[in-house]
């Protein structure tokens, strides 16, 4: 029996360029909308194949979530999600489609929101994927590289907002001789919101050695999300502080500071 092994690459959330080098083009990449219970939105996406080649894409309904790594993860349903999630309200025309190489094509989605849906922030995706090419009689065979790409859609129904609260600020191993902050975020509120700002790591005399960015990753409702940045520079054992400032909407920055210790790695091993 011939097998075909397929590898799947992933785009998603706008915080990758809206037009991929993989082949595949999604625009937008985030909805967001806001509809009463009991109402409907309809409204379309681009999709364009970037490829050398045609292409056979078929569309996939979505939960999503953020992991401890800000990864994002897919599948048909997380059952964690489950109070979050609109996936069932997301209905996308067509399901299939072929494009030729260069080809762009409007693909219909609509979302119908149950008439008791209670007041809050839910999120699902509109998920695309390229399909093995098969001649018509032939038996798929070796490697086939897919590629998906995915709109992250928000759905507000009636009042929703976002309670950010910093709840931690440490520092960890990245493994071979690395360190990365590690800031932990909490969202006691229904809306997602997004973080600007950035951590620093100073010496012991208060020089700057490093500053990196937030990424802009949501920290979805009713959750914790870890948010790992690594430094660049190299910490030798001594005593470092960390000190965040995140604008997260509110009218006042969130600001955060840790005194971190770094230890010999060789007086561990005696």
């Amino acid at each position: 029996m011939k097998h075909r092994i397929c590898i799947l690459l992933i785009t998603l959330l706008a915080a990758l360029p809206a037009r991929a080098e993989l082949g595949l083009a999604l625009a937008p990449m985030r909805v967001e909308i806001q509809i009463p219970a009991g109402a409907q939105y309809t409204d379309s996406l681009r999709l364009t194949n970037d490829s050398e080649g045609p292409s056979r894409i078929r569309a996939e309904l979505l939960d999503w979530y953020l992991d401890e790594t800000m990864t994002p993860q897919f599948a048909d349903r997380y059952v964690q999600e489950k109070n979050f999630s609109c996936r069932d309200w997301l209905q996308v025309n067509p399901r299939e489609v072929d494009l030729v190489a260069g080809g762009a094509f409007r693909i219909r989605y609509t979302l119908r929101v149950p008439a008791e849906t209670p007041a809050g922030e839910y999120h699902c995706g509109a998920g695309f994927v390229t399909l093995p090419p098969l001649e018509p009689g032939s038996e798929p065979m070796g490697m086939y590289i897919a590629v998906r790409a995915v709109a992250a859609i928000y759905v507000v129904v009636g009042s929703a907002s976002s309670q950010p609260v910093f709840k931690d600020l440490a520092l960890r191993s990245a493994g071979e001789g690395a360190w990365e902050a590690v800031a932990l975020f909490e969202n006691q509120g229904q809306k997602h919101y997004r973080i600007q700002g950035f951590i620093e790591v100073a010496d012991a005399s208060g020089n700057v050695l490093e500053k990196v960015d937030y990424p802009q990753v949501p920290v979805l409702g009713k959750r914790m999300q870890s948010l790992p940045l690594r430094f660049k520079t190299p910490l030798k054992p001594g005593t470092y502080l960390l000190h965040s400032l995140a604008d997260v909407g509110l009218p006042e920055t969130l600001e955060a500071s840790a005194r971190v210790v770094v230890e010999d790695p060789s007086r561990k091993q005696k």
